[in-house]
């Protein structure tokens, strides 16, 4: 009610509604009505820029997601201006996201009255500062040095609303404090299963904690940063559901929200545009499976197809390709068989190939007959968004126990690697690099969002040289972003339905001399740091200058 919208003004990605303080404090004096607020920082509305128009981005940056079109294809090449449009969505959906909470924190909280205790304000900033730190920490780690905005409401009142960046290490030192400030506050479990709770907040402040470790730039105390990790992720395993218990195959759909594998989701719901999940319509391949849709052109890269082992049971719900079966789509018609092309029974193409011969199945559940109604007509699919879940917070007690070595052997981590393995039903390890650290995560979250954030990391150990070449050789597959899947004509003058779906007819290319749309796409250094985008720096000309540490005092 309170929390919903910005206005336009010198600077928008600051300011929020007007708050009418006398009404306020006339509602605010039940713990209801705090928690009626608060329900504001989980919903989709408050993250729609974000998940929208901005979130999939950076499973195309580091070439997960095929896709070249426009000012989309920018983020695939690498490419990204100022100008994108998208850039100015991530930026201010958290920043939305940011501004909702220091509502909580700064203008609500201290309102309160009636019964509301103060284990009850405790929480409710709790929950509040966990989602502020969180979003600076994804804020830093696609802009780096970005703003702090800890109080928005007293900057305006000051007419400070040109704001300079802040160093990336006071980023995460203001984030690092919001998420203790959870930790310490939040209560141990919640009857609302979608809130943050002390043990989500432990994963939360888990994976920051590995993000500060691996800078070797910073002069933290890095083992003690891992140890942290470490603690933190251990707890949230060891009191949560066993993750070989929990299906992968249902993870997202409707029907596991908010379940154990969760620990911070996007709520989602059939309300209208910006209320559900996009997925659905941005991903689909076809109105075979979609009532929407505009996912023919996208696809996962050749080289994240060739990550998976041939028995890995996440792969087909990951993505599909020629002769998956879905029974859960397409319905009507006995569910929904993928073909590089399929056709009527008149012979004319229902739906075409893309490049990559596969397309993508996480977050895809069909029509709204498919699904008892869970998808609206306006982008609004009820299934949640992750942000992060309990396989993450697996795989980061690994990295927290790994360390600053190279590779790690230790009992407990290769238990909890190898049960996500397990769930996967592949084979066990008996130790694992850093490396293939990496690529089982991204294998288990490709399309989530999170390999970006992972090749930050590896960036901040090894180096920038190093991450180009994971990322340009496509994760050591040899396949760069260009290669595609186009038809051997010379071996197969003769196609047709007959063998269009046929794997053998099909070549891999990557130039254009061969029959590529590009030659090999490398990406440079300067896509490791997206630029401020030109419609915020506009009007906060600060945002120019140089960064400056939050706590030195030069950023207030």
């Amino acid at each position: 009610m309170v929390l919903g919208g910005s206005l336009v003004s010198c600077n928008d990605f600051l300011t929020i509604d007007p708050i009418d303080k006398p009404v306020l404090e006339t509602f605010y004096t039940s713990p209801e009505a705090l928690r009626s607020t608060t329900m504001a920082l989980y919903a989709s509305k408050t993250w729609s820029n974000f998940h929208m128009n901005f979130q999939w981005k950076m499973d195309m940056i580091n070439g997960d997601i095929f896709y070249t079109y426009a000012d989309e294809g920018q983020w695939y090449f690498g490419t990204y201006t100022a100008v994108n449009p998208y850039l100015n969505e991530g930026w201010k959906g958290l920043y939305n996201v940011i501004l909702t909470a220091n509502s909580v924190i700064n203008d609500i909280a201290p309102i309160c009255g009636g019964t509301i205790t103060q284990d009850d304000l405790n929480q409710a900033l709790g929950e509040a500062r966990a989602l502020r730190g969180y979003c600076h920490y994804m804020l830093a780690e696609v802009w780096h040095d970005v703003p702090v905005i800890e109080n928005n409401s007293a900057m305006i009142a000051g007419g400070n609303l040109d704001v300079p960046r802040n160093t990336q290490a006071s980023v995460y030192r203001f984030a690092m404090e919001d998420l203790d400030f959870a930790v310490e506050n939040l209560p141990d479990s919640d009857s609302d299963p979608y809130r943050l709770d002390k043990r989500k907040a432990r994963a939360l402040r888990a994976k920051l904690a590995v993000t500060m470790a691996a800078h070797t730039d910073y002069g933290y105390d890095r083992a003690a940063l891992y140890a942290k990790a470490a603690e933190d992720a251990l707890y949230v395993i060891e009191n949560t559901t066993a993750l070989t218990d929990i299906d992968f195959s249902t993870l997202f759909d409707v029907e596991s929200n908010n379940g154990p594998e969760s620990i911070l989701a996007i709520q989602c719901a059939v309300q209208g545009y910006s209320f559900g999940n996009a997925h659905n319509v941005a991903w689909s391949r076809s109105s075979v499976i979609a009532d929407q849709t505009w996912g023919a052109g996208k696809g996962p890269t050749l080289s994240l197809q060739n990550m998976y082992e041939r028995n890995d049971k996440r792969r087909m719900w990951t993505y599909m390709t020629n002769g998956d079966y879905y029974p859960m789509l397409n319905r009507a018609g006995g569910g929904y068989t993928y073909q590089y092309v399929s056709r009527d029974p008149s012979g004319d193409v229902l739906e075409d190939r893309n490049e990559m011969l596969a397309h993508i199945k996480k977050y895809i559940i069909g029509k709204s007959a498919d699904c008892d109604g869970n998808v609206g007509i306006n982008q609004d699919a009820a299934n949640n968004i992750y942000l992060m879940r309990l396989a993450d917070v697996y795989l980061t007690y690994v990295e927290a126990k790994m360390g600053t070595n190279n590779s790690t052997s230790d009992p407990t981590a290769m238990k909890y690697y190898n049960m996500v393995r397990q769930r996967a039903g592949i084979s066990e390890a008996s130790s694992v690099t850093f490396v293939e650290l990496l690529k089982e995560r991204r294998r288990e979250l490709a399309f989530e969002s999170q390999t970006w954030f992972d090749t930050q990391r590896y960036r901040y150990r090894e180096g920038n040289a190093a991450a180009l070449e994971l990322l340009n050789s496509g994760y050591g597959t040899n396949l760069n972003r260009a290669s595609m899947l186009v038809p051997d004509y010379e071996k197969y003058p003769n196609i047709d339905s007959s063998n269009e779906n046929n794997r053998d007819i099909y070549k891999i290319v990557d130039s254009k001399a061969d029959g590529a749309q590009y030659d090999k796409i490398i990406i440079s250094e300067s896509a490791f740091t997206a630029p401020i985008p030109a419609a915020v720096s506009s009007s906060s000309p600060a945002l120019s200058g140089a960064p400056v540490d939050y706590y030195g005092g030069a950023a207030e």
